[in-house]
């Protein structure tokens, strides 16, 4: 009887500088958020570049959060983009649906066999939504430190443009003298802040996949025409 050898494990995974590096932006970046100071510093120093660009004297703060959410939004949305690979999503997200369905059908069915089967099926498609999702949040890691930077000038903007010099209310459909001092959960300035981003971020996205599926497509039909 041959004699059976151990087998060999495989070599730990070497550490990614990029994944360090990523962490320590998440924690700085948290450290920004959360150091009044650090926060001060780094905001005014975010100022000199953006207040001239778009934080006219403090004089239209709506147009300022517009122009700040826009410019935020366009980054992730590129970044957010270029990290999924969208006909794969579409591809796993027609699939679950087609499983969810078969998976009603056996349980109306009463079949047992078949749900065991279908189960395994859906452990191994969640494994690749899993990895999927797991790409799309990979640009965070590049643009939290960035952005914490950028959030750090609008609570400076906020504490020296709107506050200090009395622009505190702003008028909505709703109300002549809505607050960006009031808290709906959230500050009213954040959430005017990412509100107003959100239409443009949605347009960014649609474009960027349709151009993706219009490509995908034809190098389809180019493969089809030379087969």
């Amino acid at each position: 009887m041959a004699e059976e050898t151990p087998r060999t494990r495989p070599p730990p995974p070497k550490p990614s500088l990029t994944r360090t590096l990523m962490i320590m932006a998440v924690f700085l970046s948290i450290f920004i958020l959360f150091d009044p100071g650090l926060r001060t510093a780094l905001g005014s120093g975010a100022g000199v570049v953006l207040s001239p660009a778009f934080g006219f004297g403090g004089a239209y703060p709506l147009l300022t959060f517009l122009f700040a959410g826009s410019l935020t939004t366009v980054i992730s949305s590129v970044a957010r983009h270029f990290s999924t690979d969208w006909p794969k999503q579409a591809r796993i997200n027609l699939h679950n649906r087609a499983l969810q369905k078969a998976r009603m059908e056996a349980m109306r069915k009463g079949q047992s066999k078949k749900l065991e089967g279908l189960q395994e099926v859906h452990l191994e498609m969640q494994k690749e939504t899993s990895s999927l999702m797991l790409s799309q949040y990979k640009p965070l890691g590049y643009t939290l430190l960035p952005f914490s930077i950028f959030y750090a000038w609008l609570y400076q903007y906020l504490a020296t443009d709107i506050i200090g010099l009395g622009h505190v209310y702003f008028a909505v459909p709703w109300s002549a003298q809505a607050s960006f001092l009031a808290a709906y959960v959230f500050p009213a300035w954040l959430l005017l802040y990412i509100i107003l981003g959100i239409p443009l971020g949605q347009v960014i996205t649609r474009f960027l996949k349709l151009i993706t599926f219009q490509k995908r497509l034809a190098a389809l039909e180019a493969q089809g025409g030379a087969g």
